[in-house]
C-alpha cells in the first residue's frame, strides 16, 4: 500500500519533522497539498466540487480537496493507500501493526482511522447492536508531546467506528474512496450533530466534519490505542 503524507510547499519546517520523526516508516510519499492562495472556488463551485452553501474557509477548501484528490487516485487504480496529515506522529511499529490490523478486517474494508488529534471524541460500536463507547485520547502527557509516539510500539484493536470529527491519519481501501467521494462532494455545510445530542449541532466547515457523517454507513474502523497522532505544532493540512 502506497503511504502519503500531505503538505503543502509553505510547510517546509512541518515536512522537515513529519520526515525526522517518522523515518522509521519506509515508503512515505509528499503529496503536496492544495495551495489555499491560489484555490479558485468560483472554479470549483462550476465543477460541482463545492455547493453555494458551503461555509468552509479557503484553507479548509484547500484541506477537503487535498484529501479527495488522494481518494480519487485510489478508486481510479483500485489500490488502497494510507493517508497522513503534515503533523502525524507514527508509532514505532507502525507498518507491522497496521498491516496485522488490516489482515484481521473484512476483506471488504472501506476506511480505517489510525489516530485524530488528541482530546477529539470518538464514538465506537464496541458491542454491535447493543453498546457504544464515546471518548477521546488526551492530550499527551510525555515532555516530548505526540514525538514521543515515534519511538513506542503500540498493539490496537480495531472497533466499527461511528463518528468522530478529527482525522490524522487512515487507510482507506478502492470502495472506501468511491463512496466518500460520493457522499462528500459537492461540499457543503450539513448540520453535524453535536457529541451530546442535547448540544444540537452546528453547520460542517470541515471535511472531516462531512466524513463523520458517513462512517456508520460504510465499513469504517478505528483503531484503539491509536497508530498515530497529531503533533502539537502547527498543521498546514
Amino acid at each position: 500500500m502506497f503511504k502519503f503524507f500531505i503538505s503543502s510547499d509553505a510547510a517546509t519546517q512541518q515536512t522537515e519533522r513529519f520526515t525526522r520523526l517518522n523515518a522509521h516508516v519506509p515508503d512515505l510519499v509528499r503529496s503536496v497539498g492544495v495551495d489555499a492562495q491560489g484555490l479558485d472556488v468560483q472554479a470549483m463551485r462550476q465543477m460541482n466540487l463545492i455547493s453555494a452553501e458551503c461555509l468552509f474557509t479557503q484553507a479548509a477548501f484547500a484541506q477537503a480537496l487535498s484529501h479527495i484528490s488522494l481518494w480519487g487516485n485510489v478508486a481510479q487504480h483500485q489500490t488502497a493507500a494510507h493517508v497522513f496529515a503534515g503533523n502525524a506522529v507514527l508509532c514505532a511499529n507502525f507498518e507491522a501493526e497496521s498491516t496485522r490490523i488490516l489482515a484481521s478486517l473484512p476483506q471488504d474494508w472501506d476506511f480505517v482511522l489510525w489516530g485524530t488529534a488528541p482530546g477529539v471524541t470518538l464514538q465506537l460500536d464496541i458491542l454491535p447492536d447493543l453498546a457504544l463507547f464515546t471518548g477521546a485520547v488526551q492530550p499527551p502527557y510525555s515532555a516530548h508531546g505526540a514525538a514521543a509516539l515515534s519511538e513506542m510500539e503500540v498493539t490496537s484493536l480495531a472497533f466499527p467506528l461511528m463518528t468522530t470529527t478529527s482525522v490524522c491519519g487512515y487507510a482507506i481501501s478502492p470502495s472506501g474512496a468511491d463512496k466518500l467521494i460520493k457522499a462528500c462532494l459537492p461540499l457543503t455545510s450539513t448540520t453535524v450533530p453535536a457529541a451530546n445530542p442535547l448540544d444540537g449541532g452546528t453547520p460542517a466547515q470541515t471535511l472531516e466534519q462531512l466524513m463523520s457523517l458517513h462512517y456508520s454507513t460504510i465499513k469504517a474502523y478505528a483503531c484503539v490505542p491509536p497508530l498515530c497522532m497529531a503533533d502539537a505544532t502547527p498543521s498546514a493540512l
